[in-house]
């Protein structure tokens, strides 16, 4: 088709690159082993590739061109660096040969950069042992500890309320134009969910680097029952309380209340927690679901408006309701 679309390629919103060349621009930039093959992981605003070499397994991720800027995924870098320094049990990210922590691909919707990491064994991290949950709250306070005294030259996105509250309310809206009771709705719980984080923010909440997505699917476990913590791609300055949301939120959708228990005696271990950190982590999980709901209404380009379908705007509104109802008193 070419009648009046001019010279030139189509626009692309995301491109799925080739792993074969990505094999080759592995093998042409970092100083390990020639890799044998390369196939893709994972598609997603970041898209994952597993290479192997003869004797070695490394992820590369190619970031989405829209989904974090060069500052962003350098401040993530240094913290993993930070951290592995501190003998924190997290990928590594491996240095080309010229230095650089990344590199940049010119692709047709523009420049992506591609980072290789160190290959994690180990198998998923599963609530529903107590040994993971115990050893899941102790990593959780090694990250938060080991970071406390982090600082980077590099701007990161804050995970403050601008990031939990008004940039997912703008995304949302438009999807709520034929929806004004429900919008109505979500503008004044986002308003009174504001309001509490303000005045739980001015009790002294925790305040550091964070990973930002401190669920299950993001925890290995070794042979040796070693936890080690994976894709910071969500990290940044926030209140640590956000992380403690989704294992809060995974022993509410287990009923289980041995996660959330097992998971801070493990965490106490290694760091202190503050009782209104502790009292603000129901907060942070209605804070942590609208933040995601945005991330969902800001990508539908990639992933589709079957996302943000009718049914699933039902559920989320379902959600938040339930919630405010289970704590209109605190």
């Amino acid at each position: 088709m070419t009648s009046g679309m001019g010279a030139g390629f189509f626009p692309v919103t995301h491109s799925i690159l080739s792993a074969d060349a990505l094999r080759e621009a592995v093998a042409g930039s970092y100083p390990i082993d020639r890799p044998v093959t390369c196939q893709l992981l994972r598609p997603a605003l970041n898209d994952t590739y597993l290479l192997t070499t003869r004797d070695n397994r490394y992820i590369a991720r190619v970031y989405g061109a829209r989904w974090r800027t060069p500052s962003d995924i350098a401040y993530e870098l240094e913290l993993l660096i930070h951290l592995t320094g501190k003998g924190v049990s997290v990928p590594a990210p491996i240095a080309a040969r010229d230095g650089a922590l990344s590199c940049l691909l010119e692709t047709p919707e523009g420049p992506r950069r591609l980072v290789l990491f160190t290959y994690v064994t180990g198998t998923p991290l599963s609530w529903s042992e107590e040994e993971h949950s115990y050893r899941a709250g102790q990593m959780a306070a090694s990250i938060h500890a080991a970071s406390d005294d982090f600082e980077s030259r590099h701007v990161r996105l804050r995970l403050d309320l601008e990031y939990l509250i008004r940039t997912p309310l703008a995304m949302i809206r438009p999807f709520f134009a034929h929806r004004p009771n429900d919008w109505n709705y979500l503008e004044g719980l986002a308003a009174r969910l504001h309001t509490r984080a303000t005045a739980a923010a001015g009790t002294g909440l925790d305040w550091g680097p964070c990973h930002g997505d401190f669920g299950a699917k993001n925890m290995r476990v070794a042979a040796d029952r070693g936890v080690t913590v994976l894709d910071f791609d969500s990290c940044g300055p926030g209140w640590r309380a956000y992380d403690f949301a989704p294992v809060y939120r995974a022993a509410l959708q287990q009923r289980s209340s041995t996660i959330w228990e097992v998971f801070l005696k493990g965490y106490v271990t290694r760091r202190f927690i503050a009782a209104a950190d502790l009292t603000a982590v129901p907060l942070f999980r209605a804070l942590r679901n609208l933040a995601m709901f945005g991330v969902f209404a800001g990508n539908v380009a990639e992933w589709g408006i079957s996302t943000l379908s009718a049914r699933r705007l039902d559920g989320w509104m379902a959600h938040f309701r339930q919630w405010e109802a289970e704590h209109r008193n605190g």
